[in-house]
C-alpha cells in the first residue's frame, strides 16, 4: 500500500490509536521571524521563542529534553556549527470544512523550520510554510519533512498529501505550490526556488509500476508520491519518496532520475484487513515505504523502510544502494523504521517509531504507544538495542559532531493539546554501550 509515512502510515494509525487525543490542538501562533541566516557559517539570526536548559557534553544518560513546545517535529539535521535543524510539519488545526485532508481548507501556513542549539535555544529560520491537516478529530499535519544547510543555503523537503494521478500536481492551489517539492531558501530572505517537483515525475514515470496488494485491489492509487527524506549526494541530492517506493537523484540542474526501486514486503493480514469478505489471515505484498536516507562511511546510500499495512513487527529493512546496482538488504528484522544514521565508529543506528508496530494495541483507548528504540548494527551484523525508555513516537534522528544523538520525540504531537500536556520535542539520548536501555 502506498501509505504516506506520516499522514497515512504514522498519523492516521497513531490518531486511530489515540496517541494525540480526541480533539485537534488549538491554534498556535507562528512565532515572528525574518527567516534570515548566515547560511555559509550556520549562524542563524531569527526570532528566539523558546529556551530549555541543558549541556553540550553528550554525557547524558537516558533521554533528556532539549526543547519542547514544537509543532510535530520530523527529521533533524546538523548545521555547519553543530546546531540542530528541525522540520516542523504544522499545528494540525483543522477547520470544520476539512474532513479528510484533501479539501483546500485543510491547508494552512503553520509549517516551519527551527534551529535548536544543544543548550535548547530555539530560533525560527522559516515560518509560514504550507501545512496540511488530516482533518477530523485528532487531526495531524504534513508539511516540511526535512531541512538541511547545503553549500550555504537552506534546503527544505515538503511532503505531498494529495496529488493528481494524471499530472502529479498538488491539489491545494497556489498556496500549496511547494508541497511535494525540494526547495531552496535564499540567503537573507527572498522567494524560495524549487529544486525539484516529485509528483509530476511520479505521474510521468511511476518507477515502482504500482506495486503492492492494495494497489492491485484498487484500494490505493498506482500513482502516488510523498518525498520524506533527503541527503546531499554527488553534487545533488538523494531523495526517498515514501509513497513512490523509490530512491531518486536530483542533479544540480534539477533533473530527477531513479537510483533504486524497493521491493514489497511479505506480511500477514489479519481477518477483515482487506474487507468484510476476508475471514482468514492472508499473505499480502505490503509496500516498503522508504522514509529515511543517509550516506554511509563507505560512500554508499542507506535507506530505511517504514513498511506498509498491516505493519507487521520485524519486517522492515535497511537497504544499501550503489547507483547502477540493485539495492540489497544491509540489515533486517526492524519494526516501523523512522530514521537511520551512522555513529562516529561507523555503526548504523536505526530508529524505530514503535517497537510493537504501528498497529500497537497498547495505544488503543487513548494510551501512549509502546516505546520506540534505537538499535545499533555492529560491523559483524549483530544488533543491540541501545535506547528505548522515553522514546515516544520518535520520528527523526541525527548524530552531532561530538557524538551526541538527538531525536525528534512525540513527532506526531503539536505544540499544545497533546495527551497529558506533552508536545513535540527534541531530546538528547544517551546510548547504552552494550545492551537495552
Amino acid at each position: 500500500m502506498k501509505v504516506r509515512p506520516v499522514r497515512h502510515a504514522l498519523f492516521a494509525v497513531s490518531l486511530a490509536a489515540g496517541i494525540i487525543g480526541a480533539a485537534a490542538a488549538p491554534a498556535v501562533a507562528s512565532p515572528p521571524g525574518n527567516g534570515s541566516a548566515n547560511q555559509s557559517g550556520g549562524a542563524m539570526f531569527g526570532s528566539h521563542h523558546y529556551t530549555q536548559g541543558g549541556t553540550d557534553d553528550g554525557g547524558v544518560v537516558g533521554v533528556q529534553v532539549v526543547a519542547s513546545g514544537l509543532n510535530q517535529p520530523k527529521k533533524i539535521t546538523i548545521s555547519p556549527r553543530g546546531n540542530l535543524v528541525v522540520a516542523l510539519s504544522g499545528d494540525a488545526v483543522a477547520p470544520a470544512t476539512c474532513t479528510d485532508g484533501n479539501e483546500p481548507s485543510c491547508l494552512d501556513t503553520s509549517g516551519a523550520i527551527d534551529l535548536v542549539t544543544p543548550s535548547g535555544h530555539v530560533t525560527t529560520l522559516e515560518s509560514g510554510l504550507p501545512s496540511v491537516s488530516s482533518g477530523g478529530p485528532g487531526a495531524s499535519a504534513t508539511g516540511p519533512a526535512e531541512a538541511a544547510f547545503v553549500d550555504g543555503s537552506l534546503h527544505v523537503l515538503f511532503q505531498n498529501t494529495d496529488i493528481d494521478p494524471t499530472t502529479g500536481d498538488e491539489s491545494y492551489g497556489t498556496a500549496g505550490s511547494l508541497l511535494g517539492d525540494l526547495v531552496t531558501f535564499p540567503h537573507f530572505g527572498g522567494s524560495a526556488s524549487i529544486d525539484a517537483s516529485f509528483g509530476p515525475f511520479e505521474a510521468a514515470n511511476n518507477p515502482d509500476g504500482g506495486e503492492g496488494t492494495a494497489v492491485q485491489l484498487g484500494a490505493e492509487s498506482a500513482i502516488d508520491s510523498d518525498p520524506y527524506s533527503f541527503v546531499p549526494y554527488h553534487g545533488g541530492f538523494a531523495v526517498a519518496d515514501a509513497a513512490g517506493n523509490d530512491l531518486l537523484f536530483v542533479s544540480r540542474s534539477g533533473k530527477i532520475s531513479v537510483l533504486a526501486v524497493f521491493p514489497t514486503i511479505s506480511e500477514v493480514a489479519a481477518p477483515l484487513t482487506l474487507g468484510p469478505t476476508q475471514t482468514t489471515p492472508v499473505t499480502i505484498d505490503a509496500q516498503p515505504v522508504p522514509d529515511s536516507v543517509t550516506v554511509g562511511p563507505d560512500g554508499a546510500l542507506y535507506v530505511g523502510e517504514l513498511g506498509g499495512e498491516p505493519f507487521d513487527v520485524g519486517t522492515s529493512s535497511v537497504y544499501r544502494v550503489v547507483p547502477g546496482h540493485a539495492p540489497r538488504v544491509y540489515a533486517s528484522g526492524f519494526t516501523a523504521i523512522g530514521d537511520i544514521a551512522f555513529d562516529h565508529w561507523g555503526h548504523l543506528l536505526v530508529l524505530e517509531i514503535d517497537t510493537a508496530g504501528l498497529n500497537d494495541p497498547a495505544a488503543a483507548g487513548g494510551g501512549l504507544p509502546t516505546s520506540g528504540a534505537i538499535i545499533r548494527v555492529d560491523h559483524n551484523g549483530s544488533q543491540t538495542t541501545v535506547a528505548s525508555t522515553g522514546l515516544e513516537f520518535p520520528t527523526g534522528m541525527a548524530v552531532a559532531p561530538n557524538g551526541a544523538v538527538y531525536v525528534s520525540n512525540f513527532g506526531v504531537v503539536s505544540a499544545t493539546g497533546g495527551p497529558g500536556g506533552v508536545s513535540g520535542e527534541v531530546v538528547r539520548v544517551g546510548l547504552s554501550a552494550t545492551g537495552n536501555s
